[in-house]
């Protein structure tokens, strides 16, 4: 076989094997956007498991509350959400602190509605998107995938931190499910 047959075999063999509309609609893989679904069921199953009367308990003096946890939770998936994926300056206001901090019920809904402020964004956000150069937090520049895998990383080790909160409380956590 000639070298250009197996070159242009080698790329038939290396495209995307995800659907052609996926491909399209975004330049995140269908399974990032996935595990992203899945962070959102599973923040939410957490503050589900939370006592009413935990949103203001912390184990120490000095550290965030349990509501506060969730909160730096979702409140880091927005920002990346606005300022990364969408460049606007800042996150919009989709729940107020002074509620959602006191009350669990608010605190889910800020928690879910922010979690589908993200996956909305995500699944809008081009390749060239994707790729553009943001400065967050006083960082470098880094592409805007990378602050969303970023923030996937820091949502699950955040959530981590929240387990002893619920055993503290008398609370079994919900498992966590691997897609594995």
């Amino acid at each position: 076989m000639r070298p250009s047959a197996w070159l242009g075999l080698l790329c038939v063999c290396a495209l995307p094997t995800a659907p052609a509309s996926a491909r399209a609609q975004t330049g995140l893989s269908p399974d990032a956007l996935a595990d992203w679904q899945r962070n959102r069921t599973t923040v939410l199953a957490y503050i589900d498991a939370m006592p009413d009367s935990a949103t203001g308990y912390h184990p120490t003096p000095g550290v965030r509350t349990l509501a506060q946890q969730f909160d730096h939770i979702v409140s880091t998936n927005l920002d990346v959400a606005a300022v990364a994926l969408r460049g606007l300056k800042a996150a919009p206001a989709l729940g107020d602190s002074a509620v959602y901090l006191h009350d669990k019920a608010a605190l889910r809904r800020y928690a879910d509605t922010t979690y589908g402020y993200l996956l909305a964004a995500m699944r809008q956000a081009s390749p060239a998107r994707l790729r553009q150069p943001v400065a967050m937090y006083g960082q470098p520049p880094q592409p805007v995938a990378r602050l969303v895998q970023l923030s996937f990383e820091h949502s699950v080790w955040t959530l981590g931190q929240v387990v002893p909160y619920l055993r503290l409380n008398g609370v079994t956590p919900p498992e966590y499910k691997m897609p594995f």
